[in-house]
């Protein structure tokens, strides 16, 4: 992938000075930088390619119209094939920051995360961060995203090597259960307050989205072969379990009369029993048909509050 670099970066990359580089930018021996402001360019590999052709040949004795002549394809495809070097930048930095801040966010919680530590970790401007990521609260969401996904990546290879669905459930919630604090936390910050910016909620919930998959495969794999489709949405009933365990670990923080085995082995339980309900060991489709007519009543009623207590 092609480096972005400043007039510092190239200038330590190839030993060149930059008024040697600017000089020969003038002398068209080199292609213009790329301008992302006014006192600021950028460089990429070309620049870096030529600049050490340059300095062979001109230790070899060639002159300026001798190096230019010798390097006229080499600029020309340079040109032709100019990349976005701001907008390789800009990934690149949009990546470190969320790679620092993921971090910051895990071991800290959001309160004690803050933005100027970021910052100063990784020698950016305040202007650079906040053209990345306006708010805090999106540099939460857009953490919690991008722990999901190194979770994934790291344990998920290891947990499909188990054919046995318990054990590998059991593994999962293991393995999920930073992110599942991260995303309790996540959640109720967004849901809590008053925002202004209405997509944070669906962002976490997309963030979820590969958790949620994993949980609806595991559904399928067991459905047997031609089976009518299940009365229930499947993602809809792995959101309940994720949904499930929150509160179960919720009502366990509250003192010490359930410790972590017994969590582990309430989810187990359910999941066994969604895995019988499913696969047709336990026929909960039919009696499920008994009370469809009062589902849909209730469906389509709205909510009713209690009357308020006479004083």
């Amino acid at each position: 992938m092609t480096e972005a670099l400043t007039i510092s970066g190239l200038e330590q990359k190839t030993g060149v000075s930059r008024s040697t580089i600017h000089f020969y930018i003038r002398e068209g021996l080199l292609p213009q930088p790329q301008k992302t402001a006014a006192t600021r360019a950028l460089y990429g590999d070309a620049h870096v390619k030529l600049l050490r052709r340059i300095v062979k040949m001109k230790q070899a004795g060639r002159s300026l119209p001798e190096i230019r002549t010798a390097l006229a394809k080499e600029l020309a495809k340079a040109r032709e094939n100019s990349v976005d070097l701001a907008g390789r930048e800009s990934e690149r930095i949009r990546s470190a920051i969320l790679r620092v801040a993921t971090q910051e966010f895990m071991t800290k919680g959001y309160k004690r995360t803050h933005v100027a530590s970021i910052i100063r970790k990784l020698g950016i401007t305040p202007q650079v961060f906040y053209s990345q990521f306006p708010s805090k609260r999106k540099l939460l969401v857009e953490s919690f995203n991008t722990f999901i996904k190194w979770n994934l990546a790291f344990f998920e290879p290891k947990l499909m090597k188990s054919a046995d669905l318990g054990e590998r459930l059991l593994w999962r919630v293991f393995a999920h259960a930073k992110a599942n604090e991260f995303g309790s936390e996540v959640m109720s910050l967004v849901r809590s307050e008053e925002t202004g910016e209405a997509d944070l909620a669906q962002s976490v919930e997309r963030a979820w989205e590969g958790v949620i998959r994993l949980i609806v495969d595991d559904f399928e794999s067991v459905r047997p072969a031609g089976a009518a489709p299940p009365p229930v949405s499947f993602e809809l009933l792995a959101y309940s379990m994720i949904g499930a365990l929150h509160n179960t670990v919720f009502r366990a923080s509250w003192d010490d009369k359930h410790d972590r085995a017994d969590i582990l082995r309430l989810h187990l339980w359910t999941w066994l029993a969604l895995l019988a309900a499913i696969s047709g060991e336990v026929d909960i489709d039919s009696r499920l048909a008994r009370y469809e007519e009062l589902v849909q009543e209730m469906a389509a009623r709205e909510p009713q509050a209690p009357p308020v207590p006479q004083e």
